[in-house]
């Protein structure tokens, strides 16, 4: 089939009224961004991966990347907007899994919800705020307060999609499993990086393991350990005065220049050039 992505030469927060203002994008789109839309009044119909679905007066849509949206249609009294976050944007302000993983695999399945007019002010007053930061972008600290608003954005809509879910609800033994995973994730990943190892606290094999993380999350085992290892090595390079050998040394690699060799396979980057780029920004 064939598709279209939102490009990411785009910026990595941007907002938009209407759907044809997104650059580079025609149905049917796979996304590469992550896509909140906000529908005050009217309504937009989609098919989103192999399901219909249809966002009415005061909803919301969060579609992450890798959801394929065909067969778009907008009404013409829609009255809305829609806030385009790139991944890795998350990724820098947003390190922490242990709170996001089991409402967000909530929200993939139920991505439109219905909201209140309260939540709907504060999605609007944000989405106002953004807006006018991004036109101030010779402003000092610019980029520091797109980056807060991306977070203040990203918490409040996280916090409206959970609660909606019920907490009483009993999940699933693959639910469990994940949900268990990352606790695990976050007590260990600065000295473990082995499968065998959180396999072995879950009583599963390592198989099984990253089988079932993949059919429901969409990562492996081992993808979601580098994928925290990462994000907590991004955040160091960010916000401490470590040295790189400080860094390895703290996440548990046998030497600077393994960590290197690590981060750049899972980045496209070394760790002094990511320090460098954004002490530019």
């Amino acid at each position: 089939m064939p598709s279209t992505a939102i490009e990411s030469r785009q910026p990595k927060i941007s907002v938009f009224r209407s759907l044809s203002q997104i650059p580079s994008v025609s149905f049917p789109a796979r996304l590469d961004w992550m896509l909140l839309a906000v529908c005050r009044q009217g309504e937009i119909s989609a098919i989103i991966d192999v399901a219909p679905r249809r966002m009415g007066p005061s909803s919301i849509m969060v579609l992450r990347p890798g959801h394929i949206i065909s067969q778009c249609k907008v009404s013409q009294d829609f009255d809305g907007f829609f806030i385009v976050v790139q991944e890795e944007k998350l990724n820098e302000i947003l390190p922490s899994l242990h709170y996001v993983i089991p409402y967000s695999l909530h929200y993939n399945a139920n991505p439109i919800i219905e909201i209140t007019s309260e939540e709907l002010e504060t999605q609007t007053l944000i989405y106002e705020m953004l807006q006018r930061q991004l036109k101030s972008s010779e402003q000092l600290f610019n980029n520091m307060a797109l980056d807060s608003l991306c977070e203040v954005l990203f918490y409040n809509t996280l916090g409206i999609y959970a609660s909606r879910v019920n907490e009483n609800k009993p999940r699933s033994r693959r639910d469990e499993l994940l949900s268990n995973f990352i606790d695990l994730i976050e007590q260990h990943f600065k000295q473990e990086r082995a499968v065998n190892f959180y396999a072995d606290k879950l009583f599963v094999t390592p198989k099984h393991l990253s089988a079932v993380l993949k059919e429901i999350s969409g990562k492996t085992a081992g993808e979601w350990i580098d994928h925290r290892v990462i994000l907590e090595a991004k955040l160091m390079l960010r916000t401490t005065g470590m040295n790189i050998q400080e860094i390895s040394l703290a996440l548990n690699f046998a030497n600077q220049s393994f960590f290197g060799k690590y981060f750049k396979h899972l980045t496209g980057v070394s760790p002094r050039y990511y320090r460098n780029k954004l002490s530019e920004i």
